[in-house]
């Protein structure tokens, strides 16, 4: 019977021993490129998962020892700090194996970040790719429970064949002297590996009830907490995804993070139906490169990734000049149409022959679902995927919390905008929000706070009992998402509580800003919008990031500017009047209320990132606060304007 992650992987060893499992692209040196992927089956995957343990229990006995912080359960904790790879997950069934927990770092995280989770974990050993080496040992002064690093790449020479960074002998001999400085043992992974595969250890499997995973929020409304969640948590959430999508002997290529707990959950979902895992190559603008060479017959992420595609297939389908262009167009529009009536599915013969199946070659041509998870995914981007690819896309809805396993839309739901319905062993409520007027028994559609209830909630946040109180109530997971559920029965995301706010004057009305970026990012000019409400105004400000594609055409035409690039654009008057314009009638079109409406932008022609202007979380997700700071001189100017406008 599976009941942990480890009896999940020994199952898999049993039914697929000899199935590929996990591949990566070989980087070939001669010819100065990746080529095709290297797999390698579940038995070799699991010799070394039992190699790299019994290695991993001679450092935890030798410079370990037990962690004080979780000592009444006699279990330790493990990072693992780099992009999606084989390594992360033989470290990570490596550490179960002997009933330790794995802490994961996203591998864009700030040093502050990153010192925040090793401190608040008291993680001992970190496995890391070897250009984290030099920012954890950066830190170690600040970091007293780091003891140990083991780098996933070789710490003696350069890798042959492979994808991830190598380091010159030099700058190896360096590390290795400055981590000796501080009394850090630094080993690479091959070597531990070796010492295990000498003194091969006994297993001591975890319970049902035993830690499996602290992960760490994105960190959008604050500093990240730690979400404390069990073995049997992440299995009963795997149980249930696997009803809902049709994973069994499919192809995976895994691009999101696996830090995240949508990706991990899709992974132990696969590994029920002997899905094989093709890694990334790294770099999410090669993704396509990647889906050529994998040829995977399904792909997951959330929509800032799917938006990030969907922009650079639509620049050279939809939005392209000539012949081409207009019959992407048109090919778009009948299979939407088809598709809309239920008269179809996402199939056309004619259309497909044509273009579709060109644009399905982006993706490798073999695609039979798309997943998105993490936030509701924009109508306007899922039904172009459907069609364009011609496969369906399934949107799953869930918090780390809950090990991103909620609900799911089914296969045959051809319509958009909502999150699906309960997934088999979920429960879910709406609790009344008076003071925000959302109250389950007020219109035809009951709204409120959407709790979740299942064996998938987590125990509570590590070292925080009143952010726990506050996200448990009882048996319920407060997931603060203000949601409605239709008549079918499918849930609809509206938005974060705390994005919820109030204008009182002239309007007294609620105002759901995070629902509102949604429906203004649906406009082809849009390719990041943060929106913002002042207390002490009525009206709404947003700063917009164009979408170059869209933007340089229109603002060269209205300002008779042939040559102009995008930041000269963006700062004429003339070009955001008239982006104002093209806002106000977008929302009318969506029937947005008067309190709804953008009052005034300021274009900014750098994109929303993670590492550049830091207003990204590692999830895409907007950090709010942040963005605030970050603008708060633009914010000011735009209040001061309309006041003056006003008088």
């Amino acid at each position: 019977m599976v009941t942990t992650l480890y009896d999940l992987f020994q199952r898999t060893l049993m039914v697929f021993p000899t199935a590929p499992f996990l591949g990566a692209r070989q980087y070939s040196a001669i010819r100065r490129e990746l080529g095709e992927y290297r797999w390698r089956t579940t038995r070799e995957i699991a010799e070394l998962i039992d190699w790299f343990g019994s290695g991993l229990d001679q450092l935890y006995d030798r410079h370990v020892g037990r962690a004080p912080g979780f000592s009444p359960l006699h279990q330790t904790p493990l990072g693992i700090y780099s992009k999606n790879r084989i390594e992360w997950v033989v470290a990570e069934f490596a550490g179960f194996r002997a009933r330790r927990f794995s802490v994961a770092l996203y591998d864009t995280l700030s040093s502050d970040c990153v010192e925040h989770i090793v401190n608040h974990a008291q993680i001992p050993v970190v496995v890391c790719s070897v250009d984290k080496v030099a920012t954890l040992l950066a830190l170690k002064c600040t970091m007293p429970s780091l003891r140990v690093i083991i780098s996933m790449d070789p710490l003696h020479a350069k890798a042959k064949g492979s994808v991830h960074t190598t380091m010159s002998s030099t700058a190896i001999r360096a590390l290795h002297k400055h981590a000796e400085g501080l009394g850090v043992v630094l080993l690479d992974m091959a070597t531990v590996v070796e010492m295990g595969r000498a003194n091969v250890s006994v297993p001591k499997p975890p319970s049902a009830s035993d830690i499996c995973t602290i992960c760490y929020t994105s960190g959008t409304t604050g500093p990240q907490k730690g979400v404390v969640s069990t073995h049997g948590n992440y299995v009963s959430a795997a149980k249930s995804l696997y009803h809902s999508m049709p994973l069994y002997h499919s192809t995976y290529l895994s691009f999101f993070t696996l830090a995240s707990c949508f990706e991990r959950s899709i992974l132990y979902t696969g590994m029920l139906g002997g899905m094989r895992v093709g890694f990334f190559s790294g770099d999410v603008n090669h993704v396509a490169e990647d889906a050529q060479a994998l040829k995977p017959t399904v792909m997951a992420g959330v929509p800032h990734l799917f938006n990030f595609i969907y922009h650079r297939i639509t620049a050279a389908t939809i939005y392209a000049p000539g012949l081409s262009g207009a019959m992407a167009r048109t090919a778009i529009k009948q299979k939407l149409q088809k598709l809309e009536s239920g008269k179809g599915g996402v199939k056309h013969n004619f259309w497909d022959k044509l273009v579709c199946n060109k644009i399905a070659q982006y993706f490798g041509g073999r695609l039979k679902l798309l997943i998105s998870g993490g936030d509701p995914i924009d109508a306007r981007v899922l039904g172009f995927l459907r069609v364009a690819v011609s496969c369906p896309v399934l949107e799953s809805y869930g918090l780390g919390e809950c090990c991103s396993a909620a609900t799911a839309c089914l296969l045959t739901d051809k319509t958009s905008g909502h999150v699906g319905v309960p997934l088999p062993g979920v429960d879910i409520c709406l609790r009344d929000i008076p003071e925000m007027d959302y109250v389950t028994t007020s219109g035809l559609h009951p709204r409120g706070e959407l709790l979740v209830r299942g064996p998938s909630v987590f125990l509570g946040y590590y070292r925080d009992e009143a952010k726990t109180h506050v996200a448990l109530d009882g048996d319920w997971l407060a997931t603060g998402d203000i949601a409605t559920i239709n008549d079918d029965g499918n849930i609809e995301i509206i938005d974060r509580k705390e994005n919820v706010v109030r204008i009182r004057e002239p309007f007294d009305q609620s105002v759901a800003l995070e629902h509102l970026e949604t429906i203004y990012s649906r406009h082809p000019l849009v390719h990041d919008i943060f929106i913002y409400s002042d207390p002490d105004h009525a009206d709404l400000v947003a700063v917009v990031v164009p979408d170059p594609e869209a933007f340089l055409p229109l603002a060269r035409k209205i300002t008779d500017l042939k040559t102009a690039t995008i930041e000269e654009l963006v700062n004429n008057a003339q070009v955001i009047s008239a982006m104002l314009v093209v806002l106000f009638q977008h929302g009318k079109k969506a029937r947005l209320r008067t309190c709804e409406m953008i009052a005034d932008i300021y274009c900014d022609p750098v994109p929303f990132d993670i590492e550049g202007n830091g207003l990204l979380t590692p999830t895409y997700k907007l950090k709010r606060r942040v963005a605030i700071q970050h603008y708060r001189s633009q914010i000011d100017h735009m209040y001061v304007s309309i006041k003056a406008k006003a008088q």
